[in-house]
């Protein structure tokens, strides 16, 4: 047993000082306590706060960040639908032990960062040539190994892709994702789940369809009405305006009408983006409890648009972050990012207080914290007994926090954020990041720079 105690602590909504924690020999939490706890007491003078849930991403892309912010002559009017060509480039030539040491180095990023956990949104299933490996898990058992390496709590959540658009085939470049029907994905899903329970029992399954557009109505039917594993279920939806035009045209009615009236959307459910969606479609979406995972830095990136969470928020609306495609992985300013558009769209300030709600800082962090648990399907960082411990560590003595009071603490870490406050992070109950690195980062960097090396003699001419 280990009994850890902290300056203060935010828990359940509120600041407690001092605050003590036992943890079991797994790491995972026995007791907390605002008074002190009998046995040997290591102290931290630090402000802990619950580690951050990842509710989407993309290991691989963490490659080609910032490599595609040049245009071809010719192409200057570039838009989301080059940058996926340019994607796919890099999807159908990384290889195994090139993904393995990338997602070990990403995600040891992301625990530097904040996050905690991660929910992985796992589209990469087959060989080079589009060919089922001998083990069809094997790609999937790499991102298990790589979060196992870097001591993330992750969420798997391989998804079905079957078609490149509604009634259109799949192209030779979407190879490595395809599944040529339901069946088939499920006995994969059905198949991770094996290895799970034998060799990777931390790690959580979940399931989904890539979008809306990557597979027939009667198979989302079929994947999205049934909950085939523990874990949450998946989908991008609503990113770009064509993804709407194309399901109208093809199905005459707009995507999230459409899951609405046919998928018993729960708070199982977790909608990626759905940046174009209707006042309507948004109604809906908050009645059914589903969450959405917002993407700040990769939907301005790719110039997605802007998700419509005025009336989502104030209606009470579930939604968290993610990092996607990795182009900023500070989950501060990923979650800052929604209330600064509003604030740009309205000329206001702190436009989600309302209703006695009064700290902005506060309210996106709740929000981010709450529904980022249901988009991993774990609740992760709440502090509760049973649970991993997983924590950020924030120094006390920082520049930005000298002096300033608890209930300011979380609109600087939000509006002000500098990576430098967060002194150690834990993550599955161990201390994994001290003094801004991660214990295992020299293990995996000359197996990184090799992968680095031969990617980028594909890459550096994006």
């Amino acid at each position: 047993m280990k009994i850890l105690k902290f300056r203060a602590a935010y828990h359940d909504g509120a600041w407690k000082s001092p605050f003590y924690l036992q943890l079991d020999a797994k790491g995972k939490i026995v007791k907390t306590s605002e008074t002190e706890l009998k046995g040997t007491i290591e102290e931290h003078d630090v402000y802990l706060m619950p580690g951050i849930p990842n509710g989407h991403s993309h290991s691989f892309q963490y490659v080609m960040s910032g490599l595609s912010e040049r245009v071809i002559e010719g192409r200057e009017k570039d838009d989301f639908w080059f940058w996926r060509e340019q994607m796919y480039q890099l999807a159908n030539d990384i290889q195994l032990d090139e993904l393995l040491a990338v997602t070990t180095q990403l995600y040891m990023n992301l625990l530097e960062q904040g996050y905690t956990s991660v929910a992985e949104f796992h589209y990469l299933h087959h060989d080079l040539t589009g060919k089922t490996h001998p083990r069809p898990t094997q790609i999937a058992e790499v991102i298990m190994e790589a979060a196992e390496r870097a001591g993330i709590l992750l969420t798997l959540v391989p998804v079905y892709y079957n078609q490149a658009a509604p009634n259109v085939p799949i192209k030779p470049q979407q190879r490595r994702f395809h599944f040529s029907a339901a069946d088939l994905y499920l006995s994969f899903v059905e198949q991770t789940v094996s290895i799970v329970k034998a060799s990777y029992p931390d790690v959580l399954v979940g399931y989904g369809v890539h979008s809306m557009r990557a597979a027939p109505l009667e198979d989302i039917k079929t994947i999205l009405s049934t909950p085939w594993t523990k874990g949450p279920a998946h989908l991008h939806a609503s990113e770009q305006t064509e993804d709407v035009r194309s399901f109208v045209e093809a199905y005459g009615v707009r995507p999230i009408d459409w899951l609405y009236d046919n998928i018993p959307l729960s708070k199982r459910h977790n909608l990626v983006h759905a940046t174009h969606i209707s006042e309507e479609e948004s109604r809906k979406l908050v009645k059914s409890g589903a969450t959405v995972v917002l993407c700040p830095s990769t939907e301005a990136n790719l110039g997605d648009g802007i998700f419509p969470i005025s009336d989502f928020q104030k209606a009470g609306g579930s939604w968290c972050i993610g990092s996607d495609s990795q182009v900023n992985l500070n989950p501060f300013i990923e979650m800052a990012m929604p209330e600064l558009t509003q604030r740009f769209l309205e000329r206001k300030r702190n436009v989600f207080c309302q209703e006695g709600q009064l700290d902005s800082g506060k309210i996106l962090y709740d929000r981010v914290l709450s529904s980022g648990q249901m988009a991993v399907g774990h609740e992760v960082g709440s502090f509760r007994k049973g649970t991993y411990f997983e924590g950020l560590m924030i120094d006390p003595h920082h520049d930005r926090l000298m002096e300033r009071s608890l209930d300011n603490l979380l609109s600087i870490m939000v509006f002000a954020p500098e990576t430098t406050m967060i002194k150690g992070v834990w993550s599955k109950g161990k201390l994994r990041v001290s003094d801004g690195k991660h214990s295992g980062r020299a293990s995996n960097q000359v197996a990184y720079g090799r992968a680095l090396q031969r990617l980028m003699k594909g890459l550096n001419g994006l």
